[in-house]
């Protein structure tokens, strides 16, 4: 994410956050997935995220999480954004973190802390996503309390080379079947992006290197 050319293939997504219709006020229309060792504060004070885009942290399983993620709670109090932290709600408690995202297993194996969510919700609006990947975990995904989920791959993504993508016509029945709203993620571009604003999104979701 530190070359020129990154930044600059951010913006350029970052601007069709306008033509996300505004559906519900609590989720943002943009979602940028944090999956980096270290938080480069100069890099990101070069994009140009809309206020009320949220930032996505994921950097599973490296030292430091928490200190990153206290970083990236303070640039997005600065720049009036959303931090989400994925997999840890403890974490997200502990930093007052905007909300949680839950990876596909921990909704396979029903071992997320809603008692938890829910006391936090008491004091916090918290904001609560999910990952999926086909029809049968949509489905799964709407049993539970979720206020969104993040549908992937929807195109071909160097991030998951080996993964087969849904295409834009399996992605887009898949969102009209639906009852969460829905976010795009997976190899999102400047060429196709445009194809994502003809379905039912209520946003979209990318990370460096797509």
């Amino acid at each position: 994410m530190r070359s020129l050319n990154s930044h600059i293939k951010i913006n350029s997504l970052l601007d069709y956050s306008k033509k996300v219709k505004v559906k519900n006020k609590k989720l943002p229309r943009i979602i940028i997935v944090f999956n980096e060792k270290e938080f480069n504060k100069n890099f990101f004070l070069k994009l140009k995220i809309p206020n009320g885009a949220a930032i996505l942290l994921r950097s599973y399983k490296i030292k430091g999480r928490k200190k990153i993620a206290k970083q990236l709670l303070k640039f997005c109090k600065i720049k009036k954004l959303k931090l989400l932290i994925s997999e840890d709600i403890k974490l997200a408690r502990d930093i007052n973190a905007d909300g949680v995202h839950f990876p596909t297993y921990m909704v396979k194996k029903d071992i997320i802390n809603w008692s938890l969510i829910n006391k936090i919700k008491i004091k916090k609006n918290l904001i609560i996503t999910t990952a999926i990947h086909n029809s049968k975990e949509l489905e799964n995904a709407q049993l539970f309390d979720f206020d969104a989920g993040l549908l992937s791959p929807v195109f071909p993504s160097k991030s998951h080379p080996n993964g087969k993508s849904l295409g834009i016509r399996k992605f887009s029945k898949l969102v009209d079947k639906s009852d969460l709203p829905i976010y795009a993620l997976g190899g999102i571009n400047a060429k196709n992006i445009k194809s994502l604003f003809q379905t039912d999104i209520i946003g979209y979701a990318f990370q460096r290197g797509e």
